[in-house]
């Protein structure tokens, strides 16, 4: 799960609008009406699902109340919101678990593993307090839905597909690159218009001018959860904390 880095109420945002004029919005402390915010939110961290990393046009985003409102969660402020698709704010729902791993908060990439089935699990190699909080953001999303589990998901959940399809397509692209039969700009154009960022990145592993890319040229990727001087591998971005990830 793509880690991000949310711009603070009072910093300055630009757009293009559907008018195609550039619009240059300050980010408020709150929304009165929080889809107001839905722009401002595209432009700062993409227009992605901020969970399962669904490539989405903007008009089909949800503003996400990380805290629900009904559970008591700010309606209108900039610091409770993410953007998600349908399908994750649907299994969310109103579920609260504050003590879960965030991608505005945690390296989530570095949080979960995802492989070639589509599968994605918690990352082992973490103390027993991250593995924890890493497994409660999977629960609560419950991206870890695949077919033919006691986990299975339900007839209109294809996020698991959409992961293997990405991995298939990446590793496609993948070749094609070490072939030099497509540029690094194709590889990345692709990436922007499939989604899933966290398999691009696990596909391309070792291969540091495309992860380089996928850190910079995904807006709002937390860049300091990543290790430029060893392949871009994810690092701790809260060191020294009880929970360092």
């Amino acid at each position: 799960m793509r880690p991000v880095e949310k711009k603070r109420p009072g910093e300055l945002i630009c757009y293009t609008d559907s008018n195609n004029q550039k619009v240059e919005h300050r980010i408020k402390e709150h929304y009165p009406d929080y889809g107001d915010a839905k722009f401002p939110l595209s432009a700062n961290i993409g227009a992605f699902c901020s969970y399962c990393e669904g490539c989405e046009k903007i008009p089909t985003l949800d503003v996400e109340h990380l805290a629900a409102k009904s559970k008591g969660g700010a309606e209108t402020a900039w610091d409770n919101f993410l953007l998600c698709c349908k399908v994750c704010n649907s299994n969310k729902g109103t579920k609260v678990d504050a003590d879960c791993h965030w991608p505005h908060l945690n390296n989530t990439y570095y949080s979960l593993i995802y492989d070639e089935t589509g599968r994605v699990h918690v990352n082992g190699n973490m103390s027993e307090l991250s593995r924890k909080k890493a497994q409660n953001l999977l629960d609560l999303i419950q991206l870890q839905r695949y077919p033919g589990t006691d986990k299975s998901p339900s007839p209109k959940d294809f996020r698991w597909k959409y992961r293997f399809e990405a991995w298939n397509k990446a590793s496609r692209y993948k070749e094609l690159y070490l072939k030099g039969a497509i540029a690094e700009d194709d590889v990345i154009d692709y990436a922007h218009c499939n989604g899933q960022w966290s398999i691009w990145f696990t596909v391309f592993k070792g291969i540091d001018s495309i992860r380089h890319r996928l850190i910079t040229d995904f807006p709002g990727t937390c860049a300091h959860c990543f290790d430029a001087n060893n392949h871009y591998e994810p690092i701790e971005r809260n060191p020294g904390s009880p929970d360092p990830v």
